[in-house]
């Protein structure tokens, strides 16, 4: 006769689970790979803003200046986001001098860890590297971290909206891709990428404790892709004009080592502008969709600047920034942007949907003299009347 679990959360809302005296699987939703492997290449944020899902802040296209010798860039950053708390980053990143045919950006090495006052931890290493006269581009990521983080339920509103669980993800991670410029082309690039991560999550259930303990499970996440992307900005480090474009398919599945059945596609789209030797305005639209049995924290989410990440999940996801860069200095740069995101349950619904929006400053200093990479102090103010803090290293996108 089976065993019932107490309860697990599906798509839907609460469910029963059952699993068998012979060890049927536990059909348990989980919180995937994806939120460590963005934590991960947040360290990295000097090298690049996201390009994609799992890569996040690795890749960039093309550099401005190149360096002769190499540059190395070590510094203890305060760090503090609606996600994850409050707490230190150490970020070492090593930019490798140019190479001899002058051609592709500098190749850079990072390692890093996180902790904050929630007891999230991350630690790990990146590098990304430019092949064969810039035609092959790889980045590789790996690293292992624990990871305290809330669930809010779907589509912005119910039961969690309000008072969220808790919950723990441990888990490790490795990341792949290999992106090759298209012929006769100068700016497009495509490629195969891989993920694959094991770890457990654990929930937590302090309103119903101690008639409902935490309930955990084991999991393992592996996906493979395809990317394509897009790239003519003038720096990867702070673009004044140029465009950058990506778009992703991931397929989770037994392939590839999954313990879950299911696709993920994401489009981003950022344009630049130099509007004067001091102002940049940037735009960057982004949007994410899931098919398939999609885990509940693998939904896709906004990235509206002041909200936890859990905040507004659903099927469908898009945002849109808006940013004006001012550099009145040649090490300051002033920052002031406007983030807008929808969540539905179908794209067709989606400007109907739940959306969230913020409108937020930010100063902006830059570490080296050589390279524009910039550490800033930003405040977002929410349409919830929040006023919310956090550490920029590196631009949004």
């Amino acid at each position: 006769m089976p065993a019932v679990m107490p309860v697990a959360l599906s798509r839907r809302g609460w469910v029963a689970n059952e699993v068998s005296a012979g060890g049927e699987r536990m059909r348990w939703y989980m919180m995937p790979a994806v939120l460590v492997a963005m934590v991960l290449v947040s360290i990295a944020n000097a090298a690049a803003p996201q390009a994609d899902e799992f890569i996040g802040n690795i890749e960039q296209g093309r550099t401005g200046s190149t360096l002769e010798k190499g540059n190395v860039v070590v510094v203890p950053i305060p760090m503090s986001n609606p996600t994850l708390g409050s707490g230190l980053q150490l970020a070492g990143l090593y930019l490798h001098p140019s190479r001899g045919d002058g051609k592709g950006p500098n190749p850079t090495t990072g390692i890093g860890g996180i902790y904050t006052d929630s007891d999230s931890w991350v630690a790990g290493i990146f590098h990304q590297d430019y092949l064969f006269e810039d035609r092959l581009r790889v980045s590789a990521v790996a690293g292992a971290g624990s990871l305290k983080l809330e669930y809010y339920g779907f589509g912005g509103e119910g039961a969690f909206a309000d008072r969220p669980l808790d919950y723990t993800l441990d888990m490790s991670i490795g990341y792949f891709r290999a992106l090759w410029r298209l012929p006769g082309t100068e700016h497009w690039f495509a490629g195969p990428a891989l993920l694959y991560s094991q770890g457990r999550v654990e929930m937590n259930f302090p309103q119903f404790e101690p008639v409902l303990p935490a309930v955990g499970k084991d999991i393992a996440m592996g996906a493979g892709g395809l990317v394509l992307s897009y790239d003519s900005r003038d720096n990867n480090y702070y673009p004044r004009r140029g465009a950058n474009f990506s778009a992703s398919w991931f397929d989770f599945s037994d392939t590839f080592g999954s313990d879950f059945d299911y696709g993920k596609t994401r489009l981003s789209y950022s344009q630049y502008w130099s509007v004067s030797e001091k102002l940049v305005l940037a735009v960057n639209g982004e949007s994410e969709r899931g098919s398939g049995a999609v885990p509940f924290f693998s939904q896709s989410a906004v990235t509206v600047r002041g909200y936890n990440r859990g905040r507004y999940m659903d099927d469908v996801a898009m945002t849109v920034h808006l940013e004006g860069r001012y550099k009145f200095h040649p090490r300051w740069m002033w920052l002031g942007f406007y983030d807008h995101g929808w969540i539905s349950e179908a794209a067709d619904e989606l400007l109907s949907g739940e959306s969230a929006h913020s409108t937020g400053t930010g100063l902006h200093w830059q570490t080296t003299r050589d390279k524009p990479l910039h550490l800033g102090l930003d405040v977002a103010f929410t349409a919830d009347n929040d006023t919310v803090f956090f550490i920029q290293l590196g631009e949004r996108f």
